[in-house]
C-alpha cells in the first residue's frame, strides 16, 4: 500500500510540475497601465512603436478578405517592422549613415522586383556625403534623393544613373551628395535640396542569378569625429520607425483597395492621385503600369502589348501587400530577356494552371493580387491590354 501511495505521489508531483511548466512557457501577456512609460522619453517612444504594430495587425486583419491574406499580411508587417527598425534606428544616423538592404533575406514590401536590389540611407542637406564602390555586373545603377511634398509624401528631389557617372577602368566610382557642388568637382555630383531625407541606390540585373552585385558604401565627409560616433537616439529612431511602418502599411492597403475595385483592368482608379505614388519611393526611370488580377478556377488573364523601346521591362505578380510572389519555386515574374516575342509584340498568360505553351506567370496559390508591369528608361511605348478568358478556350 505504501508503495502504491509513493508511486501515486510521484505521479501527481510530475503532473503538477508538467502543468506548471507548460503554463509558465505559455504565459499570457497582459497590457500594463499606460502610465508605465511616463517618466522616460525612450519608453514613450517604444510604446508608440509597439502601438503602431498593434494597429497594423488590426488593419491587416480588417483589410484581408480571407485566411490566407490575413496570414500573408501578418507575415508582411513582421518583415516591414524589421526593415523599419533597421532603416530608422540601427542604421538611421544622418551623421554616420549606413545603407539598408530593403529586401535583405526574407523581407519584401513596396512592390519589390526579383531583378532589383534596393539600398537606402538616411541623409540631411546639412552634410556632405560620398557614395563609392564598384558597379559589379549591374545593368542599371540609379541614385535617387527624396524630399517631401507639403502633404508629407515623398518627391524625387535629385537623380543620377550610371550614364551620368564616370567609372574608372575597373568599374569603381565616387559620387558626391551635397547641397553645394564640392570645390574642384566637375562631375559625379548629386545636388541635395533642403528637404532631402533619404537616398536610394537601385541596381537592376537582366540575369540576376549570374550577376555580381555592386559593392557600395556611404561616408559623411563633413561630420566631426565626435558626431560620427553618435548613433541616432533611441526615442527618435523608434518614432521614425513607427512613422515609416505606418505610412508604408496604410499606403499599401489604400492602393490595394483602390486597384481591387476594377479587377482585370489596367485603367487607373478614378480616385488615384499621381502624388500618392510618392508613398512608394518611385524612380523617374521607371514607367509603372498594371492593375489588379482576380481569377476563378480555369480562368486566365491575358496581357498583350507592343514591345516597348526600353532598356529593361518586366511583367510580374504581387500579393495585396505589394510583395512579389514566390519566384524561387514558381514562375511569377518574367523580364524582357525571358519573354518570347512575336512580330514585335508580347503575350503573357496569368493563370494557376500551366498553359500548353507561351509566356506563363503562375499565380502560386494567390487567385488575386497586383499585376505589375515595369518599363525602364523607356523611349517609346504604348499601353498593353488585358482580357479575361477561359484558359481552355484560349488554347483552342
Amino acid at each position: 500500500m505504501s508503495k502504491l501511495l509513493l508511486v501515486l505521489g510521484i505521479f501527481i508531483a510530475v503532473s503538477v510540475g508538467y502543468v506548471f511548466g507548460t503554463l509558465q512557457t505559455h504565459r499570457v501577456v497582459e497590457l500594463p497601465p499606460a502610465d508605465w512609460a511616463m517618466d522616460s522619453e525612450a519608453a514613450q517612444a517604444w510604446r508608440e512603436f509597439t502601438a503602431s504594430l498593434e494597429a497594423g495587425g488590426a488593419l491587416v486583419v480588417e483589410s484581408a478578405p480571407d485566411a490566407k491574406a490575413r496570414h500573408d499580411g501578418l507575415a508582411y508587417i513582421a518583415e516591414l517592422a524589421s526593415a523599419s527598425l533597421e532603416m530608422k534606428l540601427t542604421r538611421g544616423s544622418k551623421t554616420q549613415p549606413q545603407l539598408t538592404d530593403w529586401m535583405s533575406g526574407y523581407r519584401k514590401f513596396l512592390g519589390d522586383s526579383p531583378d532589383a536590389i534596393y539600398l537606402s540611407a538616411e541623409v540631411s542637406s546639412e552634410h556632405h556625403y560620398v557614395i563609392s564602390g564598384h558597379r559589379g555586373d549591374a545593368d542599371y545603377v540609379g541614385l535617387t534623393l527624396y524630399g517631401r511634398h507639403v502633404n508629407g509624401w515623398n518627391r524625387v528631389s535629385g537623380h543620377l544613373t550610371h550614364d551620368d557617372i564616370a567609372f574608372d577602368a575597373q568599374g569603381n566610382f565616387k559620387v558626391s551628395v551635397s547641397d553645394i557642388r564640392p570645390e574642384g568637382a566637375t562631375g559625379n555630383w548629386l545636388a541635395m535640396d533642403d528637404d532631402a531625407h533619404l537616398i536610394m541606390v537601385r541596381q537592376y540585373f537582366h540575369d540576376p542569378d549570374q550577376a555580381a552585385k555592386a559593392t557600395l558604401q556611404i561616408q559623411n565627409l563633413s561630420a566631426a569625429p565626435k558626431e560620427a560616433a553618435d548613433p541616432v537616439s533611441l526615442s527618435v529612431g523608434l518614432r521614425q520607425a513607427a512613422e515609416f511602418f505606418s505610412n508604408t502599411l496604410h499606403g499599401t492597403v489604400t492602393l490595394a483597395q483602390m486597384m481591387s475595385q476594377t479587377p482585370n483592368s489596367i485603367e487607373p482608379p478614378r480616385d488615384y492621385s499621381p502624388d500618392f505614388g510618392g508613398v512608394f519611393y518611385p524612380t523617374p526611370d521607371n514607367e509603372y503600369l498594371g492593375g489588379w488580377y482576380k481569377l476563378e478556377e480555369g480562368e486566365a488573364l491575358i496581357v498583350e502589348g507592343a514591345v516597348p523601346n526600353a532598356a529593361y521591362w518586366s511583367v510580374s505578380l504581387q500579393n495585396r501587400w505589394l510583395q512579389s510572389l514566390d519566384y524561387e519555386t514558381h514562375q511569377t515574374a518574367l523580364n524582357h530577356r525571358q519573354i518570347q516575342i512575336s512580330e514585335g509584340r508580347y503575350t503573357v498568360i496569368i493563370s494557376s494552371q500551366r498553359p500548353l505553351s507561351g509566356n506563363w506567370l503562375d499565380t502560386a496559390g494567390s487567385d488575386e493580387g497586383l499585376l505589375a508591369i515595369r518599363y525602364q528608361r523607356v523611349i517609346e511605348s504604348e499601353p498593353p491590354t488585358v482580357r479575361l478568358v477561359k484558359l481552355a478556350n484560349f488554347e483552342q
